[in-house]
Formats: structure tokens, sequence, C-alpha cells
């Protein structure tokens, strides 16, 4: 059933917000994916707090130009975007994960803070790690020479520890 100009223009409204608030846009393809794999995509999306929908090309541009990024999608197909206001990474590095599962799921491009990225930039995008993880590598950087520093101190008591062991054995 076709849709009327009000649910077009709600569906216009409801996308231009969602491309003003994102961090990043992944723009896939699903032609020939099962029910049960767009499934499986859309729930790895949900976990991480990404919102997901199919949107037709036309729709997708006007939604672009209207928040001022300048990208033409010329598509033959429709697109599940996935939008993430959190992530700039997130999106892409699920697409490219579920993709590898799933074969029929592949990037097509996306924006990252209001540039457009062709399908080889997103898939780079793609392969780096999420935030907490790097996170979680700059607080050990940050944590290494501390606790370098602490285990030379440590150590001159630990041989002083030894020495009266052994002299208590004797």
């Amino acid at each position: 059933m076709a849709k009327t100009r009000q649910q077009k223009e709600t569906d216009l409204a409801e996308l231009t917000a969602k491309v003003k608030s994102a961090k990043s846009i992944v723009l896939s393809e699903y032609r020939g994916t099962t029910v049960k794999d767009v499934d499986t995509f859309r729930n790895a999306l949900r976990k991480e707090a990404i919102f997901t929908k199919v949107y037709k090309v036309p729709l997708v541009n006007k939604a672009f130009a209207a928040n001022g990024i300048s990208a033409t999608i010329d598509y033959k197909v429709p697109v599940v975007m996935a939008i993430s206001e959190e992530d700039e990474v997130a999106a892409a590095r699920i697409v490219k994960t579920v993709g590898k599962e799933v074969k029929t799921i592949s990037i097509l491009s996306g924006v990252v803070d209001g540039k457009f990225m062709d399908k080889s930039q997103m898939m780079a995008l793609a392969d780096l790690p999420s935030k907490q993880d790097m996170r979680a590598k700059l607080v050990g950087t940050m944590n290494a020479p501390v606790s370098g520093f602490v285990n030379v101190l440590a150590g001159n008591l630990r041989g002083l520890i030894n020495v009266l062991n052994a002299v208590a054995t004797k």
C-alpha cells in the first residue's frame, strides 16, 4: 500500500531529526536477506542503542539536504539506516560484524559528524575499537608508569623479606 503525503512528511520529519542528532549514520544494503537474518541484524544494533529503519533514497537525500550534508545518494535500492547518537564507531562496527555472518548485508556508505564517507572510509571506521576499548587502553597506558614505579619500590621490600626468611629458616 502506498504511503500518503502526510505519512511521507511525518517520515521526513522523523528522519531529519534523527540525522540532526546523529554522531554516525551507516547506509546498508539488505536485498535478499531473510527475515531471521534481518531480526538478528536489528537486535545486534538495538543492544548498542542504535536506531535502525528502512528508508527510500529520495527521503534520505531530503533529510541530508535539510541538515546541510552535501551528499547525493543515487542507490537504486532501499537502504537500511543505522543511526548512532552516542558512538561514532559502533554502527559501522556492528554492520560489518553482522555482514560477515549474513552475506547479504553490506555497508554502502555513511555519514560521521556531518561529513559524507564512502564505503572504504566506513570500513576503515568499522575496524577502529569502541570508545570503551579506547578508554581502557588510555587508562592502562596512564597507569603503566605508576605500577612500574610501585613494583620497583616493592622490589627492595621483597628482597628484605626474602633475606629475613632465609635467616629465620637457618
